[in-house]
């Protein structure tokens, strides 16, 4: 009987032997790893001399593992940092960056119709990527919101500099800017209106985001006269769904003065039923206007507002009257 389990005991590490001999392992060999009781342990252990900064006893007691167990744990370890989102000490940052020049060793191969691709077994120097440049940005929101509540944050800083830099520090902007105090609000809009002959101006994305939260019409000023792209034209959208209100029809009477925007502002402002007064007072003096004036005409006829442009026809203004019964006779 004894000896019938020594010779199980000798064909299991036979068999283990055998499948990581080599670089290549069957993706059912590392799934049972991940699932073992004792090397789940483990990791439990070494995550905490993590917690506790001593690292010391947790390379010590890493390193001791055989392979490809190491490789396993090692990977679980960094694996549970991020999915647990853990808060590392310098200590336990400064071991995560080392994790990168450690390459790991043992790959699957994942064959389909014709191709065969070779892929990580333990891909934690990914993971430990991922992990750090999550923290650093984390660091860079924070710095940002202190900067700008401490009133140190200049924007035409913050924003310039290598491209990926940008975009991250751009998606930051986005993203906090509505965590912002209003006085800190306030002192970024400041950087904006308050420089005139400033040569630099953040993204329309940027500026749309500033303008809506700051409700400033100086912002909107500044972005109805910037390049139209296709941020500048869904904010046009959205202040165009919550006309009437008044602050929104009055940045739809402003970004008429954009080339690229001005028939979609126009056709937003004649939608509205009924006509508020200041909205109508603006598009009479519209269709007074040579160059415009037709299109507005038109827009008023194309949304039900003919009633109004009737009692108009039989004005003495010879231009305003040109347009009124064209737009009229084009219904």
């Amino acid at each position: 009987m004894r000896q019938g389990l020594l010779a199980s005991i000798l064909l299991s590490a036979s068999l283990l032997t055998s499948q990581v001999s080599a670089s290549d392992v069957q993706p059912s060999f590392i799934n049972s790893l991940l699932v073992d009781q004792l090397l789940n342990k483990k990791v439990d252990e070494l995550h905490q001399y993590l917690i506790d900064g001593d690292i010391i006893t947790l390379n010590f007691s890493l390193n001791r593992l055989s392979m490809p167990q190491q490789e396993a744990v090692r990977f679980m370890l960094i694996q549970q940092i991020e999915q647990k989102n853990l808060i590392l000490s310098p200590k336990g940052t400064i071991w995560l960056k080392e994790q990168l020049a450690i390459h790991p060793t043992y790959t699957i191969k994942d064959q389909g119709n014709g191709y065969v691709v070779t892929k990580l077994a333990f891909d934690y120097s990914s993971i430990a990527s991922r992990v750090l440049n999550q923290m650093k940005k984390d660091q860079q929101v924070l710095d940002f919101i202190l900067a700008a509540e401490e009133r140190r944050l200049v924007l035409s800083e913050w924003l310039v500099g290598e491209p990926h830099e940008v975009r991250v520090r751009q998606s930051i902007v986005l993203a906090e800017l509505d965590s912002l105090t209003p006085e800190a609000l306030d002192y970024l809009v400041s950087q904006i209106i308050d420089d005139p002959l400033s040569v630099w101006l953040p993204t329309t994305e940027v500026m749309v985001r500033l303008a809506q939260l700051s409700q400033s019409s100086d912002v909107y000023k500044i972005l109805w006269k910037m390049r139209t792209d296709q941020h500048s034209i869904a904010e046009l959208e959205r202040l165009s769904s919550i006309a009437p209100d008044p602050f929104a029809t009055q940045q739809l009477m402003s970004a008429t003065n954009n080339p690229s925007l001005k028939q979609n502002a126009f056709a937003s402002l004649a939608q509205l039923h009924p006509l508020p007064q200041d909205v109508q007072q603006f598009l009479l003096a519209k269709i007074d206007h040579i160059q415009d004036g037709g299109a507005v005409a038109m827009h008023l006829a194309n949304y039900g507002h003919t009633s109004w442009l009737e009692s108009l026809s039989t004005t003495r203004n010879k231009v305003r009257k040109q347009h009124v019964r064209l737009a009229l006779s084009q219904r």
